[in-house]
């Protein structure tokens, strides 16, 4: 990954000409986890650093930049090409696109996630 997803994210950000602290303000993120993403590296851990979609989707939009690119360099291509199927199809309702950019929003641990399964289980 660096890494293509830390250099991309690197460069949009000195592109745009933001520091760290900015882009943390923009995304709600923490700067320095910011920068371990640019570096592939939790320098606390040495482990590289896997983002969620969520955080991706934070940073493609603090850097006007496709979501569907981040999650493509993150290798996270299985989701990317179903968000960008459903996102890109002129068959598919707002209404559901709507639906999949709130899931694509929503943070990516097992409670949000067993929430959502309940209500669409509801709705059936």
């Amino acid at each position: 990954m660096q890494n293509e997803l830390g250099r991309t994210l690197e460069a949009l950000r000195k592109e745009k000409r933001l520091s760290l602290r900015e882009v943390a303000e923009m995304t709600g993120l923490n700067f320095t986890y910011i920068r371990d993403l640019e570096l592939n590296k939790n320098r606390s851990t040495k482990q590289p650093v896997n983002p969620t979609a969520e955080t991706l989707q934070k940073l493609a939009a603090a850097y006007d930049y496709p979501l569907e690119n981040l999650l493509k360099l993150a290798g996270q291509v299985e989701v990317a090409n179903a968000f960008e199927k459903i996102l890109n199809d002129p068959d598919v309702s707002e209404k559901k696109k709507e639906a999949v950019r709130i899931l694509m929003a929503m943070e990516d641990n097992d409670e949000s996630l067993d929430r959502v399964i309940g209500i669409l289980n509801a709705l059936k």
